[in-house]
């Protein structure tokens, strides 16, 4: 199992794993684990934090490894040719895989590893904003659906409804969502 802040490389042996491989120990990365494609779904099980993948591959491209490396949460950078960077770029789409045209050299291969991780810390603290505010849009429905079978069945006005929800929710302990859901059990059978 991967940390953090692994790393895993995608590469032929050649010179540019090297230089992706010291470029990934400069910037601090735990585990780096250089791959020849060989069992690259297998490592990606683990999600490391960073994946390279040195384009192309022994046995493929090495772009639906990428693809795929992102949809696991992983930060992404694929090194290509310059020749297909356009055509890689085109077909990753909006994702945030960076295409890094080779040859390139060491300054400009760390400034896209912190510009990845950075994107990456980014898009999570996004996701993690999506999530509170999906869920508190959950519970507002919840909550509101609610009130409305409390207006219906006890004949009662919608802020009334509001505060027994609200009322049951402290003296009881519990969130105003879970009295929600109790009254709708209680209600819609």
């Amino acid at each position: 199992m991967y940390s953090e802040n692994d790393a895993v490389i995608f590469s032929q042996q050649n010179d540019t794993s090297d230089k992706l491989r010291l470029a990934a120990e400069e910037m601090c990365f735990g585990s780096i684990c250089i791959s020849e494609g060989a069992n690259s779904a297998e490592l990606l099980k683990k999600i490391p934090s960073l994946v390279i993948v040195n384009a192309p591959l022994e046995k493929e491209f090495g772009l639906e490894l990428a693809v795929s490396a992102y949809g696991y949460g992983c930060g992404v950078i694929i090194a290509a040719p310059q020749k297909v960077c356009a055509d890689i770029s085109a077909k990753i789409g909006n994702r945030d895989i960076f295409v890094l045209p080779k040859p390139f050299n060491s300054a400009t291969l760390l400034q896209v590893i912190r510009f990845v991780m950075l994107s990456k810390s980014n898009s999570n603290v996004l996701k993690d904003e999506k999530e509170k505010l999906e869920s508190k849009l959950r519970d507002m429905k919840l909550i509101d659906r609610a009130k409305c079978v409390l207006v219906q069945y006890l004949r009662i006005s919608e802020a009334e409804a509001h505060r027994q929800i609200q009322k049951r929710a402290m003296d009881m302990r519990l969130t105003q969502a879970e009295v929600a859901q109790d009254i709708l059990k209680t209600y819609e059978m």
